[in-house]
């Protein structure tokens, strides 16, 4: 045998984690965002907290009396929530009902409208008996909380509801407790659910088709935001009350499209007991939800025109 022939040992394949290359600028951007906050942690904690920390007790003081929402709010009395399931009313409007109702300029007779009695799981029944609960919470009287079990819309997350016949549904309500003021989800849905932009696309067919601005009351949805902002809870307040700074802060005129409730504390405790009121939905991922959500503390709406 030769004496010259070399042997290459074999190399153990490299374990080290490929990085598809769509992914590495954003892998770069949150290194970088680490190292920085790592350099000035105790400037950027003070810039992420003390804004809100600053806004709150003025946003409440100007909230409770209504000043951060216009003229169809203040002057309401028969405000009505349209959702799609039992539950939504608790977990994504409690601020904006509660805010509405504990109004001190006037008694407010309020109304919820569930679309569908929650029955993908076969616990319909059981989920209506539960919204009666949560509405005894919210201070909605029995009789207006009022949950649909119509054909056409079903509780089912991949099943989009006609919009006709949303708006058929919801303008029968309307006329049946003389609602003056409503409130629903946005085109997001808040959560994504098809059913909750179905509510949605329902309630803007309604309002574009009352061509003489007379049989629709005002209607105002709640916006979706990203899921980051999503889950901040009350730091969500920096953002969120952006476009009301000079109403704040000049008592500037506030845009009559927009309005913003936050809730208080009390507000907030009245809103977890109305969800423990559905207690086939409580799982562990709620009760997370119900401390980082920020639609637990605060709703921003805007009118669907």
């Amino acid at each position: 045998m030769p004496s010259d022939i070399r042997y290459t040992p074999l190399q153990k394949p490299s374990r080290a984690l490929k990085v598809p290359a769509f992914l590495r600028p954003v892998l770069r951007l949150l290194i970088l965002l680490f190292r920085l906050y790592r350099r000035h942690s105790v400037l950027l904690t003070v810039l992420t907290f003390l804004p809100p920390l600053l806004l709150l007790p003025l946003v409440l003081s100007r909230a409770r009396t209504l000043a951060l929402a216009p003229a169809p709010f203040q002057t309401t009395r028969r405000p009505l929530l349209v959702v799609a399931h039992p539950d939504d009313e608790c977990l994504f409007f409690s601020p904006a009902i509660l805010g509405a109702i504990r109004t001190p300029l006037h008694d407010v007779d309020p109304a919820i409208l569930v679309l569908s009695n929650g029955n993908n799981y076969g616990i319909g029944d059981l989920r209506e008996t539960e919204l009666k609960g949560s509405c005894e919470e919210l201070g909605v009287r029995a009789e207006r909380c009022i949950v649909l079990n119509v054909a056409e819309l079903q509780d089912n997350p991949k099943e989009w509801w006609a919009a006709e016949k949303v708006a058929e549904v919801v303008k029968a309500q309307i006329a049946k407790i003389n609602a003056d003021l409503i409130i629903t989800f946005d085109s997001g849905g808040v959560s994504g659910h098809v059913n909750h932009k179905s509510v949605h696309r329902g309630l803007e067919h309604l309002v574009r088709s009352d061509t003489t601005g007379a049989e629709v009351p005002p209607v105002y949805a709640s916006s979706t935001v990203p899921l980051l902002r999503k889950y901040q809870g009350l730091l969500d307040l920096t953002f969120t009350a952006l476009p009301f700074v000079p109403r704040l802060l000049f008592n500037a005129a506030l845009n009559p499209d927009r309005a913003l409730f936050v809730a208080d504390w009390d507000m907030y405790l009245t809103a977890r007991r109305a969800f423990r009121r559905h207690a086939s939905q409580l799982s562990w991922d709620r009760h997370v939800y119900m401390v980082i959500s920020r639609y637990m503390v605060m709703n921003d709406l805007e009118r669907v025109r």
